[in-house]
């Protein structure tokens, strides 16, 4: 029988309290994937975690002195980059006090462009103004969310008209063996994600929110490195870990492993318009 595991916003957001840390550290700083271009591409992962971010805002279109929203920003890197780069300001939401934390403590918090801003808040339930920003990103964010119809229809209500949506997130496509189906739940569990749905499950909501898509792209195998080299980290953490502490990253470094080596986990770009 399926695990149909359905964590709350709480959860997801006690679990990044916990884990914000560790996992910043094991991703250079970001908390998502990275992006490699072929197996000869050596970046670091902060290179390649980096890489990913930048891919998301070229997607965004952005003009010096865009409003952005960045629906669950992690530890704020993403946003300082983005809105340095681009000469934006970016808000930046998270479920997580601890994130809120960390990322309000940047330098470049502040109200202009190249500066960023960042509060709580539960992508489900925005606490924003229609029309209130010229662009908006989600980073492996909606996969943490138990109703992803209402995330989507969010982004798209605080979107101006014109403005674009982009979303990055992996998905899952093909059947699993139950060995298969276990792995994923583990690291479902692991991360306090629900079911992983499909891409098709992403653009049928923003086409229902009334956005228009504009692009889709599997990067899928460009990512896939991530899963072996922040397992790699982790199991160099754990030597120094006391007990059972210990234990758990080394048991979150094999699930971690295990659910990235399995090829029907695809990573998917979305771009879409608000008409």
């Amino acid at each position: 029988m399926a695990d149909q595991h359905i964590p709350t916003s709480a959860d997801v957001g006690n679990m990044y309290d916990q884990s914000t840390d560790l996992l910043s550290e094991v991703m250079g700083g970001n908390i998502h994937l990275g992006y490699w271009r072929d197996n000869d591409d050596d970046s670091s992962v902060e290179e390649a975690t980096d890489t990913l971010t930048d891919m998301v805002a070229e997607r965004l279109a952005l003009s010096a002195g865009h409003r952005v929203l960045d629906i669950g920003c992690g530890s704020g890197k993403p946003a300082t980059r983005i809105a340095g780069k681009w000469s934006v300001h970016v808000t930046g939401v998270t479920i997580s006090a601890q994130q809120v934390e960390v990322a309000g403590a940047l330098p470049e918090v502040g109200e202009g462009n190249g500066q960023v801003a960042f509060r709580r808040a539960d992508g489900m339930a925005l606490p924003f103004d229609e029309a209130r920003f010229d662009r908006v990103y989600a980073i492996e964010s909606f996969l943490h969310m138990s109703d992803r119809a209402t995330a989507v229809a969010e982004a798209a209500r605080v979107l101006r008209p014109g403005g674009l949506l982009v979303v990055a997130n992996p998905y899952q496509h093909g059947e699993l063996s139950p060995r298969e189906a276990q792995i994923v739940a583990d690291n479902r569990r692991l991360f306090q994600i629900p079911p992983i749905g499909d891409a098709e499950e992403y653009t049928a909501h923003m086409v229902k929110a009334g956005l228009e898509i504009v692009e889709t792209l599997d990067i899928g195998e460009n990512v896939r490195r991530s899963h072996t080299l922040a397992a790699e980290v982790i199991r160099r953490t754990k030597d120094t870990a006391d007990g059972a502490f210990s234990e758990e990253l080394s048991e979150a470094a094999d699930i971690i492993e295990r659910f990235g080596d399995l090829p029907q986990i695809g990573y998917g770009l979305i771009a879409a318009r608000r008409p």
